[in-house]
């Protein structure tokens, strides 16, 4: 794989399945997609990774960073990669990698991302601490000493 990077850090993955719809005329997927694929990765991860509770635990998206690397057709199979990699005292990070087996086995980088996301408390519009025991979870999943603590 190419950009060096080591899907071994992250303990979470969820396979891509792509939708007819997804393509765009030149038939590979569209990149505003890519956005519903983080998207759907990210609230497993939270499930698997934090046990989160969103009936309880508000988050909004505040940051977005993608970078396309390599198309991605609508056949191809790949899966995002998702790590939590900073966390502060009312955000955190989120790393993602979409990636998955050439012709040759070789593993092909399509997409690297990391998103911003701020615990919000929707009753008062307003954005609030981590719960400390969401900043634990993440750190046991992720490997505490791989997450910058700000």
């Amino acid at each position: 794989m190419n950009q060096n990077i080591d899907l071994s850090l992250y303990k979470f993955s969820y396979k891509i399945h792509a939708r007819w719809s997804d393509m765009d005329e030149l038939h590979h997927i569209n990149n505003a997609v890519y956005l519903s694929y983080l998207e759907d990765a990210r609230g497993r991860y939270l499930h698997a990774a934090a046990r989160w509770d969103w009936n309880v635990d508000g988050i909004i998206l505040a940051n977005a960073n993608i970078n396309y690397i390599k198309s991605l057709h609508f056949l191809n199979d790949a899966s995002v990669y998702v790590r939590c990699i900073k966390i502060g005292n009312k955000s955190f990070d989120l790393e993602y990698v979409i990636a998955g087996p050439g012709d040759d086995g070789a593993m092909i980088l399509y997409t690297q991302a990391q998103t911003t996301l701020v615990m919000f408390d929707y009753k008062s519009n307003t954005s609030i601490m981590i719960p400390d025991h969401l900043k634990d979870r993440l750190r046991q999943f992720d490997s505490s000493d791989q997450i910058v603590n700000t």
